[in-house]
């Protein structure tokens, strides 16, 4: 018996001496997060890695200086001969075009998929961001800024790529970089957050690669399948239209007492009718007369070759702006080249199932996005997006409704589309999710501006839950914390999560929207009855964080069947 326990003693004890070593290479508990920034981001430099080494654009004011004193005698010298040749266009490039050219041939690549200028380069680390300078830390995204607070600096990378370059090449560097990450956090799997054009290089990475040594990976604000201001560039379909226009500046003031104002100066112009026609018509014949040489001289020498601008464009465009882009132009395109930029448009085209196969390897995949912004004010069309990419796009597939409208029918009149037993349509009927491809893993947060999202405002919070988890969840998991629908405040710049299940303008919880509303609204906003927080929820239609006559009367416009 008495050797026995001795043996049993020595066996524990060569357990616990060996756990001793064992302990200290260990997987890491806090899983380490790799961020894939837009487009931009990357600096780039010329003469890359000599003493002539110099920043592209280097935003200081000297460089600054030089833009505005060139574009403006270039632009003055242009307007000179087009006024003098008759509204001469060709004479208004000429002075133009070279000052254009200056500036962004030096990032340009030729019509055959190669850099204008070899010399340009970038810097990659492998270092965690706990190593980087204050200066460096000031340029990352808000979402490894927002990781590092509460996880720590050390568990936080960022991978730099040329945005320029074929997001299938930057995905192979991708690999490689997750390699080293693992090695220097020992941990088998990482998290990841793609944002913007970032999408694409995770998304080219997810095809060859698959989710084997991936845990948590949000896209957000992904420009996975494209945009349509890309989308609009390479087909020609180009047009000032002075209510998106509106639009958009009322949005650059987004929450301010600046936002009234504009509001109204600028509805006043787009909405007289002899302004409208006058001067916009005036600024959109301007704009198409110069578009011919803006093409010829700049987009097809700098931009035509690039894969990364090609990567942006919607499945849609894609042909129509091959064909229009170089068949229409004469220039013939590079077979390689072609080849290059096709294989990423089939990668965009098999997202959903390039998704499920990394899902199936373990991944937990997420969606974040914005919606009720109004889109680059280049075409007359009003899609819901987030000031950059549309909705429908980052989403994979949301049914929106069109920028400061709802769905066709108010209330719960209003069917969804694809019945999966969730209810995927917004507390204010202008998303239904359920035609996404992935319903139960995409979020939305109305009012959410592409690059705003910030650890302050709220608008991190459903991105830091999907990165934190440790085990897969949907817009079903917690509908209480993290529902599918959120709402930024503008005016409070608050952000909070929001039932579906309640009915914009339903202040008698009756299910729909009627002058018994309208007449409880009035009193509301005369102070007659206090609202609670649910007829806050579903009255404050202009969201200002009061209850006012102005919300009165777009309860009455719902309750007519009228947009508000």
């Amino acid at each position: 018996m008495k050797a026995t326990k001795r043996i049993v003693c020595l066996t524990l004890a060569l357990i616990m001496t060996a756990l001793a070593f064992i302990m200290p290479v260990s997987a890491a508990t806090t899983v380490p997060l790799i961020m894939i920034d837009g487009i931009g981001t990357t600096k780039l430099y010329k003469n890359f890695g000599t003493a002539e080494e110099e920043l592209v654009f280097s935003g200081d004011e000297e460089f600054i200086t030089g833009i505005i004193e060139d574009a403006g005698g270039a632009l003055l010298g242009g307007l000179i001969s087009f006024g003098i040749g008759n509204k001469d266009f060709d004479a208004l490039a000429d002075k133009v075009m070279p000052v254009v050219n200056k500036y962004i041939s030096p990032i340009g690549f030729n019509s055959d998929g190669t850099p204008v200028d070899p010399t340009i380069g970038f810097y990659r680390t492998t270092e965690p961001i706990s190593k980087y300078t204050e200066e460096e830390k000031a340029n990352l995204s808000s979402f490894a800024l927002a990781y590092a607070e509460r996880n720590g600096e050390e568990y936080v990378y960022n991978f730099t790529y040329d945005w320029r370059a074929d997001p299938i090449e930057n995905a192979e560097q991708l690999k490689d970089f997750i390699t080293e990450v693992k090695a220097k956090t020992n941990s088998k799997r990482v998290n990841m957050v793609a944002m913007s054009q970032g999408s694409t290089v995770a998304l080219a990475y997810l095809n060859a690669y698959g989710g084997h040594h991936l845990k948590n990976i949000v896209f957000a604000a992904p420009a996975w399948q494209g945009t349509s201001t890309v989308g609009d560039v390479v087909t020609n379909n180009i047009e000032l239209d002075a209510f998106t226009l509106e639009n958009y500046l009322v949005q650059l003031a987004n929450g301010s007492a600046t936002t009234h104002i504009a509001a109204y100066i600028l509805a006043f112009i787009a909405t007289y009718d002899g302004l409208t026609k006058e001067y916009l018509g005036d600024l959109n014949a301007f704009a198409t007369g110069l578009l011919p040489r803006t093409y010829t001289d700049a987009f097809i020498p700098y931009f035509a070759g690039m894969p990364g601008i090609w990567s942006l464009c919607p499945a849609e465009y894609y042909e129509v702006g091959k064909e229009f882009i170089f068949d229409s132009h004469g220039v013939a395109i590079d077979p390689a080249y072609e080849a290059k930029i096709d294989a990423y448009h089939q990668i965009q085209v098999n997202a959903k199932s390039i998704v499920e196969k990394a899902m199936a390897n373990g991944a937990n995949f997420y969606i974040v996005c914005g919606y009720n912004c109004q889109n680059a004010p280049i075409s007359p069309r009003y899609e819901s997006s987030d000031g950059v990419i549309e909705t429908e796009y980052m989403s994979g597939g949301a049914t929106c409704a069109d920028y400061l409208k709802a769905h066709n029918d108010w209330g719960r009149i209003y069917n969804q589309k694809i019945k999966d037993g969730h209810n995927h349509v917004s507390w204010d009927y202008k998303v239904d999710a359920s035609t996404c491809m992935f319903p139960e893993y995409t979020w939305f947060i109305k009012n959410q501006q592409h690059n705003n999202y910030k650890l302050e405002n709220g608008t991190m919070d459903i991105v830091m839950w999907l990165l934190e988890g440790d085990n897969r969840v949907t817009v079903t998991t917690d509908t209480v914390n993290y529902p599918q629908f959120w709402l930024y405040n503008t005016y409070k710049r608050t952000t909070k999560a929001m039932v579906n299940d309640e009915v914009l303008g339903d202040l008698d919880s009756t299910g729909a929207v009627n002058t018994i509303d309208a007449r409880v609204a009035l009193k509301l906003a005369s102070g007659q009855l206090q609202p609670s927080d649910l007829q806050y929820l579903v009255g404050d239609i202009d969201e200002d964080g009061e209850f006012s006559t102005e919300d009165a009367r777009s309860v009455l416009s719902i309750a007519a069947g009228l947009p508000c």
